[in-house]
């Protein structure tokens, strides 16, 4: 079974034993449990995506940890006036396990 699931404004496709990372989830530490209902979820050959018996799926996850992302750098110049800036950017991420996906 795979479900897509929805998480710090991305969706993403999961399956059972997968990790995978978002932004950071405030609050979860390494080790919390997270239980998801999935946007969309593909049971064999069947896709479902009814309210209704999306309700009665569940995709429980477990935190790993946390970590930086890739460093993003940007620069900017302008010609003849000597102006330049050079910055960087880390995204802090949150490392997430899928458990398992469970339909009632």
């Amino acid at each position: 079974m795979e479900a897509f699931v929805e998480l710090s404004g991305k969706q993403v496709k999961v399956k059972e034993g997968m990790e995978f990372s978002v932004f950071r989830l405030d609050g979860k530490k390494a080790g919390d449990k997270i239980k998801l209902t999935p946007v969309c979820c593909i049971d064999g050959s069947n896709l479902i995506v009814e309210k209704k018996e999306l309700k009665n799926i569940k995709v429980n996850c477990e935190v790993i940890s946390e970590k930086k992302g890739d460093k993003i750098y940007s620069f900017k110049k302008k010609a003849k006036t000597g102006y330049k800036k050079g910055y960087g950017h880390r995204d802090r991420l949150t490392v997430i396990k899928v458990e398992s996906i469970t339909k009632k």
